[in-house]
């Protein structure tokens, strides 16, 4: 009787979850899902320190991203993670500003997760906005700034179409692209 009590109340666990999990829409607007970028041959001696930020919302992969770009991807042979601008190199401190739904958005969102999805609900109006502040030998040369939309919908009803979720791009690769395109716009200074 244990063993199915404990049966039953997995059950009563993982589907409700189950549910949460599979009936969510979420896209990035103008970022389609394209393959993780290469890395660049480590070909630069200068040093390279970079600051990540502390997500303000729930992190979905893109401090992970920053990371892995800033450590593994550039062409720099000395990175690391500090906080101090350096003499002689460069520092990018990156800023993230979580941008929330709408009001109207947030309400119904949370009407909707209330009842279970049995209600839907949408936002197209949250993402982030991103700051990469950039210096050089001890002085600031340039602020990037960035922003990412996101589309947002969840309602029972899109349990049977949440295979698109794998046909768009990830919050980790927004991140990634959006690192990429940084160092495209501030190559005068590399």
């Amino acid at each position: 009787m244990t063993t199915a009590r404990t049966k039953v109340f997995k059950i009563g666990i993982l589907f409700p979850l189950f549910i949460i999990f599979t009936n969510c829409l979420v896209s990035y607007k103008d970022h389609p899902k394209i393959l993780p970028l290469p890395a660049e041959e480590k070909t630069n001696d200068s040093n390279f320190v970079y600051v990540l930020p502390t997500f303000p919302q729930m992190n979905l992969g893109g401090r992970e991203a920053l990371k892995n770009y800033f450590q593994n991807k550039t062409r720099f042979k000395n990175t690391v993670e500090g906080v101090d601008v350096p003499k002689s190199g460069y520092l990018v401190n990156v800023k993230v500003n979580y941008r929330s739904p709408s009001p109207e958005a947030t309400v119904f969102l949370g009407i909707s997760t209330l009842t279970a999805t049995l209600l839907p609900a949408w936002s197209t109006q949250d993402g982030y906005d991103v700051q990469y502040l950039l210096y050089k030998d001890g002085k600031k040369v340039g602020t990037y700034e960035y922003h990412i939309f996101r589309n947002y919908a969840q309602w029972l009803l899109f349990i049977p179409i949440s295979w698109y979720n794998f046909e768009t791009a990830t919050e980790r690769e927004v991140f990634e692209r959006m690192t990429f395109k940084f160092f495209e716009d501030a190559k005068q200074h590399f």
